[in-house]
């Protein structure tokens, strides 16, 4: 029998994380190219991208999709640096580095140059693979910062109750009455609220209650 296979749990800090470097790394990348070659704003520059030939020299919102993919990979790769090497940025830039190699060396527009080790690349390239973990670090700093800015108001949100019909009703059991209450008034063409549905409710059970009550007694008796 062939073995289920395992579902991913989807990591928020992660796909946050992977989304905010890879929209401002390559907004700085162009803002510096056009910065260094001025006459190339507007020409295209084309890179190989998931197979095909795509013009890089675009904002990351009108970037192709197999573009901003392959930023995408960076950023996953420039994640699982700092993971390995938290504290040790050249270390982490070196492992950046062999992962642009691996997923660069069948594109034949890219400098020969750039396929050296990292200990034997110019300062100036370097700087490239440093600044992949310096936004990755920023990144998470800033997705973590309002995850935890998040998580009190959502658990405050959780806590909450309320008391119809002298019972307490948590917040996630009072949206499914809102939910049931509105279904039911769409159903009857008149407006039936989630207090009166939870009292109904209510009546309801202890009305049950009293006549299993009632008949335990009369078979006691």
């Amino acid at each position: 029998m062939a073995k289920a296979r395992r579902t991913q749990k989807a990591d928020p800090v992660l796909e946050a994380a992977v989304e905010y470097f890879s929209s401002r790394s390559h907004d700085a990348w162009r803002r510096n190219f056009l910065k260094a070659n001025p006459g190339e704003r507007g020409k295209p520059r084309m890179r190989l991208r998931g197979g095909v030939m795509v013009d890089v020299n675009q904002p990351w919102s009108k970037l192709d999709p197999r573009a901003q993919q392959s930023n995408k990979r960076a950023a996953l790769d420039a994640y699982a640096a700092v993971k390995k090497f938290p504290n040790d940025r050249e270390a982490a830039a070196d492992f950046i580095h062999e992962c642009w190699i691996k997923a660069n060396r069948k594109d034949a527009s890219q400098p020969k140059a750039l396929f050296k080790p990292y200990a034997k690349l110019p300062e100036v390239e370097k700087d490239k693979d440093r600044a992949h973990v310096d936004i990755m670090k920023k990144a998470l700093a800033a997705v973590r910062k309002n995850v935890d800015r998040q998580t009190p108001r959502k658990a405050a949100k959780a806590k909450r109750v309320r008391t119809t019909a002298g019972v307490q009703i948590d917040a996630s059991a009072w949206r499914r009455l809102e939910r049931a209450a509105k279904d039911l008034s769409k159903a009857l063409g008149r407006e039936v609220s989630a207090e009166v549905l939870a009292a109904a409710g209510v009546e309801a059970m202890v009305g049950v209650c009293k006549a299993v009550a009632a008949k335990a007694r009369a078979k006691r008796g």
